[in-house]
């Protein structure tokens, strides 16, 4: 197969217009919407339900060095391995950097940054994976311009960080799964462990990842070397993280310890595809005989038998339940109800830390429960009159859009699979945890793999214009100088 044509001028060119018009895009959005980032904006795109919990362990991160929250099924504050922790300790790490009147507005303009970049980072992916200028530059734009990605640019919330992530990892295993070089395959085994303590549901993808990438370094002059680079690179991004839990519990814990707590939501009688409440799926006496265990990956590890059990009790729930969180990934739960998949600040459900002051309240007069007032918080700008009349519109076609046109890549880039293989296991191995278990209200889950659909979404498009139609369709093969 010829080369890849060598990074030159132009194509430096265009990667700084992908960059600065996503970049241009996001500090737009949390200028004119965000009251230049000092508030989350009027649209959120992801679960607003962990924010607090974030809150939590990223302060005890900054105040005290430890990983504390109020884990699901205990009594209280503990050591905690029940959700993914590199975002809360980047974030606390920050605020040791940062006024924290500061803080939220610091945090979305890096998120800002960190938008741009991913753009970027898809158009070298599919430049180099595609051997198309065109296919990268028009996947970049279709990053940069994403709206889902805009808006969730001012939430404090792990979707922009895992994203980021996800793009590293495919740029970096492109690259080093075609040349072999040694210090893109460190960057990919540490991207791996990166996106892996961003979201733990993302493990099983880095695993596959970093076993496919050992098994295409025996085609490589010296692959050894990078095989080892990629090998060591993830074990050192994961080993810090997984000596403090065998320091903790003693015993090896993998990133997070709740896949059980998450296998129940998702298989339950009452799961639709979204998270259901603890409480509403065990016995008030599970739930405090759970409690009463106090160590947590035990705690969570008796939940087991009460996935099996009910997968047994009702085996012809596992594939519809298995459906409906499928659905509820790729266009979010509520899709499927009366409500929008995105909604205005003003009419989404108050965070957890509010609902927890409300029941801590004083007593009111006739023994009722009144809750403190609320602390003041930034008044969210207006949207911009074209935003407000147009988002439900540009939203909902761009689920539908990006999902047919994805779909049609996916099937016309299989001369390509070798050179993209980053991609084609993103598409199995992201969603996989979560329709196994469950997915949220909104589109976080499926965040970080809208970069490779939208890569595919361009694909197919370009596969439309007749004089890029064969030479995409055809494959390795357009690429591969004919014999003699």
């Amino acid at each position: 197969m010829t080369p890849i044509r060598r990074f030159g001028a132009v194509d430096f060119v265009l990667f700084l217009y992908v960059v600065l018009l996503a970049g241009g895009v996001r500090a737009g959005y949390l200028a004119l919407c965000a009251d230049n980032a000092h508030n989350p904006g009027p649209l959120i795109v992801q679960d607003q339900a962990g924010e607090s919990d974030i809150s939590d362990l990223y302060h005890n991160v900054k105040d005290n060095n430890s990983f504390k929250s109020a884990a699901p099924l205990s009594d209280g504050p503990e050591e905690t391995a029940h959700a993914s922790p590199g975002y809360p300790w980047v974030l606390g790490m920050l605020a040791h950097y940062v006024s924290t009147d500061q803080f939220d507005s610091t945090v979305r303009w890096i998120q800002c940054g960190l938008g741009a970049l991913t753009a970027g980072l898809y158009y070298l992916f599919a430049r180099r994976a595609f051997r198309s200028l065109a296919v990268g530059v028009l996947a970049g734009m279709l990053c940069g311009l994403h709206p889902f990605w805009v808006v969730d640019a001012a939430a404090i919330n792990d979707g922009t960080l895992a994203s980021f992530l996800v793009g590293m990892v495919l740029f970096t295993g492109a690259r080093a799964g075609q040349t072999g070089a040694p210090f893109a395959s460190l960057l990919y085994g540490l991207s791996l462990a990166g996106m892996a303590l961003v979201r733990a549901a993302l493990l099983p993808f880095a695993f596959i990842g970093l076993a496919w990438f050992l098994l295409r370094s025996r085609r490589q002059p010296s692959g050894w070397l990078g095989a080892l680079l990629a090998f060591l690179g993830f074990v050192i991004g994961v080993a810090p993280w997984a000596i403090r839990n065998w320091q903790v519990y003693g015993e090896p814990t993998p990133i997070v310890d709740s896949a059980y707590l998450h296998l129940l939501m998702g298989n339950d009688p009452k799961a639709d595809g979204g998270p259901v409440a603890v409480d509403d799926v065990l016995t008030p006496e599970k739930v405090q005989e759970l409690k009463e265990i106090k160590k947590q990956p035990e705690r969570y590890a008796r939940l087991g038998p009460v996935v099996w059990d009910e997968m047994l009790r009702d085996p012809p729930a596992v594939p519809r339940h298995w459906l409906q969180s499928g659905l509820a990934f790729y266009f979010g739960r509520q899709l499927l109800g009366p409500e929008h998949r995105v909604v205005d600040v003003a009419t989404a459900p108050p965070p957890a830390a509010v609902l927890d002051h409300v029941a801590a309240g004083t007593p009111a007069v006739g023994g009722g429960v009144e809750p403190p007032p609320p602390a003041p918080t930034p008044k969210p700008a207006p949207m911009p009159e074209l935003v407000a009349s147009s988002y439900g519109v540009i939203f909902g076609w761009t689920v539908f859009g990006v999902a047919v046109l994805a779909a049609l890549g996916w099937r016309w880039s299989y001369g390509w699979r070798a050179e993209s293989m980053p991609a084609v296991l993103a598409m199995i191995w992201i969603p996989l945890p979560y329709i196994l278990s469950h997915a949220e209200m909104l589109s976080g889950p499926r965040l970080p793999l809208d970069g490779v659909l939208l890569c595919y979404a361009a694909f197919a498009l370009l596969c439309f214009v007749p004089g890029i139609r064969r030479y995409l369709l055809e494959g390795t093969r357009a690429a591969t100088p004919p014999p003699g």
